[in-house]
């Protein structure tokens, strides 16, 4: 039987809208595609694609969506309408909690319609290359990098702390991954960089500065907590601080020990969050 195809389901916010006002759909094709078709005279500006989950449950997962939201309270802004008064983060976060129960999801969060790699935080021109465990081709790269967060996931539950403090979702062939910390307004992304040869471990701040300013006025107190120095970066979207370390991705008897470290750094993250936030 042939495989399912993949789609989308997408979180798309307007200018002209107020600022928690966003429609939650689905589409075979690419979303951006999808975006394009709605510029039409009944908006006066251009719809905008703040993130998206592409799966082949894509049907199943708009559902779920909406069902999720119209159980948090009334909404939508109309009845049978795929529009919601609702901040995009927290859909977001929405997004992140149901892709920890599919297989093949991958969320993607866009910044000026460009897809964002969690690694630099920049909208890229242009769109990456995924590859996923469905592939039946996957390059050598891709392949270790599927394999490291695989081991990722089948150790955590050795380390009692991390497995109690996270929820983890199925792995992709991604040189990176992301953590819930049970808050719209932040994640945990982590990167093992083959081309750098390092991981590192950061703290995203989604849109809201004050917050990513509240943890750069302690940054020396932070520092001290985490034993590490931390990079600060700002962006107009996800401004986050990060800490790295050396890594080859390449010698896999070096996996174990930077898995630990992923594991002790993000629960110190996460103990951040609970703390200052």
């Amino acid at each position: 039987m042939k495989n399912q195809e993949s789609g989308y389901v997408y979180i798309l916010t307007n200018p002209s809208f107020k600022e928690d006002w966003i429609k939650i759909g689905k589409s075979s094709r690419p979303v951006d595609v999808r975006s394009k078709e709605l510029d039409n005279t009944a908006v006066p500006l251009p719809f905008e694609i703040f993130a998206t989950i592409k799966t082949t449950k894509y049907n199943e997962v708009e559902k779920i969506v909406h069902k999720t939201i119209d159980r948090l309270t009334n909404l939508r802004i109309r009845q049978n309408r795929e529009f919601f008064n609702v901040a995009p983060q927290v859909a977001l976060d929405i997004f992140r909690d149901i892709a920890t129960a599919i297989d093949d999801a991958e969320i993607i969060e866009y910044e000026n319609n460009q897809p964002i790699d969690c690694e630099t935080g920049i909208a890229s021109d242009n769109k990456r290359t995924v590859h996923n465990s469905s592939d039946s081709v996957m390059s050598d790269t891709a392949s270790i990098q599927f394999d490291f967060w695989k081991r990722f996931n089948e150790n955590a539950y050795t380390d009692t702390v991390f497995s109690s403090m996270f929820k983890l979702r199925k792995p992709y062939a991604q040189h990176w991954y992301d953590l819930s910390v049970g808050s719209s307004n932040f994640h945990i992304c982590m990167t093992a960089s083959r081309q750098k040869r390092e991981l590192s471990v950061g703290l995203y701040i989604d849109s809201d500065k004050s917050i990513f300013y509240k943890f750069q006025s302690m940054s020396q107190q932070i520092e001290e907590e985490l034993g590490m120095k931390v990079q600060w970066r700002e962006a107009n979207k996800a401004s986050r601080f990060l800490i790295e370390r050396a890594f080859d991705i390449d010698d896999k008897q070096t996996w174990d020990d930077g898995i630990n470290w992923l594991y002790k750094m993000c629960c110190k993250f996460k103990e951040l969050v609970e703390k200052y936030k």
